[in-house]
Order: structure tokens, then sequence, then C-alpha cells
């Protein structure tokens, strides 16, 4: 009997060491399970504060961003090109975030921008902080588009037609598919309108077709205005690298000079040799002098090949009647810094002197606005003759009101040229001269977390 009853107190002895062992584990699992709770909440804290911080951080990077956009041209030209600001963002919560944004100017007229986005930290004394950096800024030129044009007026992309840069139009486009081929569209192609005509399946889109895309306006190309940055102001102050002529006036190109007649200028030049020096910029205004037919200002370019960086501007028309090409082909040598400029308030003609296969080496602009031109690049009796084998403009076009350059019947050009458009891709970082950029649009790089 007495050693039964120590059996039991050896028993319920082993049962409570077992009891307390279990109980210690539980509390030991509890605690570790509130431990891990505890961290998994201050982790979501803590992540939620990381989200909030970069939150503030693009804030303040668009708030940067837009001070270059409306500021772009005092920004150029200041000394430094750096500015700096601060604010607050609300995060939708009861933390209220600061940024502060750094910006800088990296070449001539593209930036960086660097924010810093900073929230009061949750589980922690102090704060938390991300940092974004836009890198290289810009305010794009319309020299990046192979063609861009706010009316494209119903005119087809043919099934002949080849673009290696940017294509834009405000309106509709227009496509056709001739024996399933289609136009190339070697980089992108956009619409501001939201639909397009025709037939595209035979068309090759190399980054696809954007609608409803806006890409600018040429309404604030400033070319006679008062303002010390209007081109004809620019080329009156450039000195020996500035020329403003009144009235029509022939210009061909002679490597590193163009000869230029002008029968208005005193003395009347004939074949007068002008210097292309640094960046060289000359404008031509209408007159109220001289006869008629010199008066309105048009260009007419014999063509010939170009050594250097110029651009030249006119109030009128003007006309092409040669092949104008680079000494140094970029297409041979990317490093040639030869550029041109072509600038028209009214329109750009290819004139019937041009020969077939004609090539022009520039960035051509046509505006419109002057005596009621359209502002349209087009070729002269485009929708008579034999056809004229192709067109080939390297640098771009850009035109306020599509011009044709040839007639097309199911998909084949019948009359004129057909296209072929390329962008230089120097121009994106070196436009010709003076070059007019895109109001209202801003551009970048590349995006990064940090400096």
């Amino acid at each position: 009997m007495k050693g039964m009853k120590q059996g039991c107190r050896s028993q319920r002895g082993s049962v409570l060491v077992v009891v307390m062992g279990l109980l210690f584990i539980s509390v030991g699992l509890v605690l570790a399970i509130l431990d891990v709770a505890s961290n998994a909440r201050k982790a979501a804290q803590e992540q939620a504060a990381m989200e909030q911080a970069m939150f503030v951080a693009e804030g303040g990077m668009e708030v940067g961003t837009r001070f270059v956009e409306s500021n772009v041209v005092a920004l150029v030209t200041s000394s430094t090109g750096a500015t700096n600001g601060t604010g607050t963002i609300s995060t939708g919560a009861s933390n209220t975030g600061t940024y502060s944004y750094y910006i800088t100017r990296t070449n001539g007229s593209s930036f960086s921008v660097i924010s810093t986005g900073s929230v009061k930290a949750v589980v922690h004394a102090g704060t938390v902080s991300r940092v974004v950096s836009l890198m290289r800024v810009y305010q794009p030129s319309y020299a990046e588009y192979s063609f861009w044009a706010a009316t494209n007026g119903g005119i087809s992309f043919a099934a002949t037609d080849s673009f290696e840069g940017a294509v834009h139009t405000d309106d509709q486009m227009t496509f056709i598919t001739s024996g399933g081929v289609g136009a190339t569209f070697n980089s992108t192609c956009t619409s501001l309108a939201t639909t397009y005509a025709g037939d595209d399946s035979g068309c090759t889109f190399a980054d696809g077709l954007g609608l409803g895309v806006y890409e600018g306006t040429m309404a604030q190309v400033d070319f006679n205005s008062a303002a010390s940055t209007s081109l004809k102001s620019t080329a009156t102050s450039a000195g020996a690298s500035g020329l403003v002529l009144s009235g029509s006036s022939t210009i061909t190109f002679n490597g590193g000079t163009v000869s230029i007649s002008n029968p208005l200028h005193s003395p009347a030049w004939v074949n007068h040799s002008f210097t292309i020096t640094g960046d060289t910029i000359i404008y031509v205004q209408t007159s109220n002098t001289g006869t008629a037919s010199l008066r309105p200002g048009t260009i007419y370019l014999n063509g010939g090949k170009l050594t250097g960086r110029l651009t030249i501007a006119s109030e009128a028309d003007m006309t092409v009647g040669g092949s104008i090409t680079y000494t140094t082909d970029p297409r041979v040598h990317p490093t040639s810094t030869d550029a041109l400029g072509l600038l028209s308030q009214a329109d750009v003609w290819v004139g019937t002197t041009a020969p077939n296969n004609v090539v022009i080496d520039a960035a051509i602009m046509a505006t419109g606005g002057a005596a009621g031109s359209p502002g349209s690049f087009g070729v002269i009796n485009y929708n008579s003759g034999a056809t004229r084998g192709n067109l080939t403009v390297y640098g771009g076009i850009v035109q306020e009101v599509r011009g044709a350059v040839a007639t097309v019947n199911g998909g084949n050009i019948t009359h004129g040229y057909s296209k072929d458009y390329s962008y230089d891709p120097r121009f994106i970082n070196t436009p010709p001269p003076y070059y007019p950029t895109v109001s209202g649009v801003l551009k970048f790089t590349n995006w990064t977390e940090g400096h």
C-alpha cells in the first residue's frame, strides 16, 4: 500500500513536470507569435512609410520637371542652369511629406532633376526618405521627327513609304495596303486622333501605332517678333555668324561657304560668298521695296554640299531645286558635325528643276501663317508627268498641313516621288542651330531610384 502511494506521488510529479513544460512551450510560442506579429506590423508600417516617401519624391519630381518646362529659356541661358525647390505633399494619411528637388544643366539645353521625398517614420524616431532621378530631361526639338504634320488632310501612307524616325499627325491617318504590303514605320507612329482610316494590315509598326497622343504644336515658333529669342533677332545679333536679307534670294551650297544672289541688297549681290562660322543663321525677310517679283522673300536653294552648321529661315516660301547633301555624310560617319535646318513661315517646295531621286539632308519645317500659306512641304506638279524616283530626306519634315509629293493608285506611285524619310539621330542631342523646340512637351532618357 505504501509502495502504491509512493508510485502515485511519483506519477503526479511527472505529470506536473510535463504540464509545466508544455506551459512554458505554449507561452514561448505565444510570445514568438506576438513577436512575429509585431515585427510584421512594424515591417508593414515601414513599407507604408517607404511607399509614402516614394509618392512624395515622385511628386517633387513632377514639380521639378514642370519648373524646367516653364523656365527652360532662363535655365539654358543662365550661367549654371542650376536651381532647387521644396514643398509639401499630403500622403492621404495623417502623415504629410516634404520634398526637395535639385535641377542641374547637363548638356546645353538638357537637365537632370533629382528629388528627395521624406515622411515621418512610424517605428522609430526621425524620417524615412526616398530619392528619384530623371536623367537628361529636355524639351525636344522638331528635328527628332522624320515626319510631323498637324493636318494630315486625308493623304495616304502608301505601301512604298518608309520612315526611320518618329512619325506623328494631329488628325486621322490613312493607310493603304497593296498586295499585303503597307508602309513601314521603324520608330514611333502616333496620332492625336483616336481612329485611323484605310487598311493598316500590311503596315509595319516597330513601336506600335499610338492613337490619342499629343506631340506639341508649332503655334509658338517665333520668326520675327521683337523678342531677343526670335529667329530674326538671333540672326541680327549673331555677328559674323548671322545674316539678315530682304527680298527673294538664291542660295547655293559650296562646302564651308554659300553663294548668295540678292538683287535688293545694296549693292546687289550676285553669287556673293558668305562663310559659315560656328552656329550660323541666315534670315530672309519679306520686303516692301523693289519690283513685285523680288519682294516676297522666297528662297531658292540650288543645292550643293554643306560643311558646317547652318540654319536658313524665311518669312516666305522655300524652293529646293537640287540635291543638298553634307560634305561628311553622317550615315557613314556618325561623328559628322555638318547640320542644316530649313525653316519657312510659309511653304517648302521641291521644284520642277530638282532631279529624279533628289536628296535633301536637312531638318525641314514649314509652319505656315505668312500670306495665308498653309505651311506645307510638297512637290510642285506632283500630280503630273512620270514618276521621279525617291525623295530622300535625311533629317525630317515638320509641316502644319501635310503637302503632297506624289499621286497613288492602288498603292502604287503614278506621279511624283516615293518617300524615303529618315530622322538624323544626331539631332536628338545637337539639332541644327536655333531649331525650334516642341512647346508643352518634355522628355527624358532614364528614370532611376537614387542619385
